[in-house]
């Protein structure tokens, strides 16, 4: 039986009252919380490389994700994805002058 060293008065308290000191209840969500990080971890990949081919936007990432968008600039910068952020006005107004001439 593995024993876990308990160092940590907030963890001490939230095994004894949480899961009535019992461990594998314990290691099973522990495990649970594990496989749920890395399953997010694997769906924000997904959808950041969605956004490097231009298949997504950062606003449907964030709705996607559940968080806003300066959340989903912060995973981009964690992933040195950068975002491209171009507005076209400036070029319509240029093509306009030139077809004015």
């Amino acid at each position: 039986m593995t024993t876990l060293p308990m160092n940590d008065p907030w963890i001490e308290a939230l095994y004894r009252v949480e899961f009535n000191a019992n461990p594998t209840e314990f290691l099973e969500k522990v495990k649970k919380l594990f496989t749920e990080d890395k399953k997010r971890e694997k769906r924000v990949v997904e959808l950041l490389k969605q956004y490097e081919n231009a298949e997504i936007s950062v606003g449907k990432i964030a709705e996607n994700l559940n968080i806003d968008r300066d959340d989903v600039l912060q995973l981009m910068k964690k992933h040195n994805i950068y975002l491209v952020d171009y507005d076209f006005s400036e070029d319509e107004q240029t093509i306009e002058k030139y077809l004015k001439r």
